[in-house]
């Protein structure tokens, strides 16, 4: 038995960026969001005292989602560039920590997290996963808790599956059958016409699965 803790770097990163006022050495260096990442991990270690602690990067902007819809999350600005140096510099933070990291070509930092997550559930483990990004709700499961920064990186909303199915009316499998049915703005995914989240989640409801949703389009109401 034991708890990992996973932490979604990229995200992280940016969250401290905009949440700590401009800091830098006496060569320029920017150090703000190095700054805010490393108070947030030793906040989270004193609390959850894990007993393995993993980091995931994001490894340039082209993923494998991109060969499905080119778009993808074409909406999003560039990387600040005060911003750009300081990733190198949190990873020599993370190997003097003996932290270990990881990034893969083509896939997201949350692409690993799952990955990492689900290897930690079949070894019996449990997995606390700390990110700003939602997107990794869909990973709660008895094992696995998502905390969720907010207000910048002061806060965290832990969520559960209780938690989830509280907000959302689903289960954690099925968030990711909601993007698909109502899309995600922030990531410029495409959903159906006419469907939002509320709608979306009616839907799965009431059918089940996506798939079991354009089943039984033939059922549905029609949608402006």
């Amino acid at each position: 038995m034991g708890k990992v803790l996973l932490i979604d770097g990229n995200s992280l990163m940016h969250r401290a960026y905009h949440a700590i006022p401009s800091l830098s050495t006496r060569e320029g260096l920017p150090t703000n969001a190095v700054f805010g990442f490393t108070n947030m991990l030793f906040k989270v270690l004193a609390e959850e005292k894990p007993d393995r602690v993993a980091v995931a990067f994001d490894k340039g902007r082209i993923t494998f989602r991109h060969d499905t819809l080119e778009t993808y999350k074409a909406s999003r600005p560039a990387t600040p560039e005060e911003l750009r140096p300081q990733f190198p510099l949190l990873k020599d933070v993370l190997q003097a920590a003996r932290i270990p990291f990881f990034e893969v070509d083509g896939y997201e930092a949350d692409d690993i997290i799952g990955a990492l997550a689900t290897q930690a559930e079949q070894k019996d483990l449990d997995v606390i996963i700390l990110t700003g990004d939602k997107d990794t709700l869909q990973l709660v499961s008895p094992r696995v808790r998502v905390l969720i920064t907010r207000k910048g990186i002061s806060e965290l909303e832990p969520y559960d599956e209780e938690k989830i199915v509280a907000r959302y009316g689903l289960a954690p499998a099925l968030l990711a059958d909601l993007k698909g049915l109502a899309g995600d703005q922030s990531d410029n995914i495409p959903g159906i016409p006419g469907i939002g989240p509320k709608t979306a989640a009616e839907f799965l409801q009431r059918f089940g699965t996506l798939e079991d949703v354009l089943e039984h389009a033939d059922e549905l109401p029609p949608r402006a």
